[in-house]
């Protein structure tokens, strides 16, 4: 970890003042940051790990400037849309169906080289029922919801002058009614405030039901979030989500954590990933218009790639043709990789690299500090790769470059190691070609110059060094 939080001036978009901003933080107390998980009640689709996979580089960024982290990331094993998916409404059966499809997501965030999140930091809904419980108990005892003759446990929005976001106030989504969509599965009566949102359902005697000091019933998925959180975290500095749950899902964990607690702020700072389209609309379950990663014919790491050469912010439309243009980029840094690591380089005193080309790390920290700006650093990267590939290079330059390299995935964490196995009698057979060639034979040389094309991308520089690595 590098200490560097004092060189770089990180500034990004905060939702929550719907400006940019920059990020001021005591180096000395960790980050703590919440990020809004899947629903699995079927695999998660490209769209919604878009935002994971950004979620992973921020922290990974925070990081790397020498910040130290608590992050945390739900999984919501508890929902309507689960529930009605389901063949058997019991218990049994819910944690049946939700175990799959949350193995399922952890397989397809492994796959992307998301490694921030991992079975330690996500956390179950079903598994921190008390600490939803308990957010609402307070809600009541502070007289910020209130409870119905079915049970049902409402916030009453009365009681806040203004919601959390600028552009996202009271009377536009009272006038648009934006929950009443929320209440018909519940048909209550006796609602006091257009909002107003559920935080407890009442469920009926063959339904899923937590039996609590609250009544018989499940929470609500506004609720879930906001009761987690501060559980586990106490405090939250930065809320990473799909801009999909600005409103009324953020604005409603808002509502509830600063009702609870009127001297925290629930998220200094909201980060809204934009939305991933494909043919021509939103990528979306109920559209119908989705990839999941099984569906992508591509290397997870040059998807990966392909998503951080894009703003974290931006909605655009998935295109396979962009992630085919970049693929020349995503295999010369793997080339030039396996080049300085096997050792297949060669060296000229009169012709070596200068020494100041082959620093990159720092500049690329600066780049990305302004709003997260992985597209224009990527940029950079590749441009600093492709001017290496064929160079001489000293020992100190190899050692130099492959150190700088070694950093930028550390943090991009876009190399895929699968790429890069070379097989020792292959690196032998290498070998061997250099061998035969000091004896000009050429004829062999070249027939074993095919073979290895055949199995590999395989570049043969004579004069500065082997470029190799397996086919993607």
């Amino acid at each position: 970890m590098m200490n560097t939080n004092d060189k770089v001036n990180l500034k990004f978009y905060n939702s929550r003042s719907k400006s940019i901003e920059v990020f001021e933080h005591d180096a000395n107390i960790p980050i703590n940051i919440y990020t809004c998980g899947p629903t699995v009640y079927e695999r998660a689709h490209i769209g919604n790990l878009k935002t994971f996979l950004w979620s992973d580089f921020i922290v990974r960024y925070l990081q790397t400037l020498g910040y130290k982290t608590n992050h945390i990331m739900n999984i919501t094993d508890i929902d309507d849309k689960i529930i009605n998916s389901l063949e058997n409404k019991n218990m049994d059966s819910l944690i049946t169906f939700t175990q799959h499809y949350t193995k399922l997501f952890l397989d397809d965030i492994k796959a992307l080289g998301i490694t921030s999140y991992t079975t330690e930091n996500i956390h179950k809904v079903t598994d921190n029922i008390g600490s939803i419980v308990n957010l609402i108990k307070k809600l009541l005892d502070k007289n910020y919801a209130y409870q119905l003759h079915d049970g049902s446990i409402y916030f009453d929005v009365s009681k806040v002058d203004k919601y959390p976001f600028p552009d996202c106030q009271k009377e536009a989504f009272e006038k648009d009614n934006i929950f009443e969509g929320t209440r018909k599965i519940i048909k209550s009566e006796g609602i006091r405030t257009k909002n107003d949102f559920i935080l407890w359902k009442p469920v009926n005697d063959n339904e899923i039901y937590w039996l609590t000091e609250l009544g018989k019933g499940k929470p609500s998925w506004n609720a879930e979030c906001s009761g987690l959180a501060l559980d586990i975290l106490k405090r939250i500095d930065i809320k990473i989500g799909g801009i999909d749950l600005k409103m009324p899902h953020h604005n409603c964990e808002i509502l509830q954590a600063e009702a609870v607690d009127e001297k925290v702020l629930y998220g200094k700072y909201f980060i809204h990933c934009g939305f991933l389209n494909f043919s021509g609309d939103k990528m979306s379950k109920s559209l119908g218009n989705i990839l999941k990663l099984e569906d992508v014919k591509t290397n997870c790491y040059l998807l990966r790639t392909y998503f951080l050469l894009k703003s974290y912010r931006n909605t655009f439309e998935f295109d396979g043709e962009e992630i085919n243009a970049i693929k020349k980029h995503f295999i010369n840094l793997h080339m030039l990789y396996n080049k300085l690591s096997l050792g297949f380089v060669k060296n000229d005193s009169a012709k070596n690299c200068p020494i100041e080309k082959t620093f990159i790390f720092d500049e690329l920290l600066n780049i990305i500090s302004s709003d997260f700006n992985t597209k224009d650093s990527l940029i950079a990267l590749f441009a600093y790769v492709d001017k290496l590939l064929k160079v001489y290079m000293d020992n100190k330059i190899v050692e130099n470059v492959l150190n700088e390299l070694n950093k930028v995935n550390r943090l991009f964490n876009i190399i895929d190691k699968k790429i890069l196995e070379i097989p020792k009698e292959t690196i032998e057979f290498i070998n061997k070609r250099e061998e035969l060639r000091k004896q000009k034979q050429f004829e062999l040389t070249d027939k074993m110059r095919m073979e290895l094309q055949e199995k590999y991308f395989f570049e043969d520089e004579q004069n500065t060094g082997y470029l190799i690595i397996n086919k993607i």
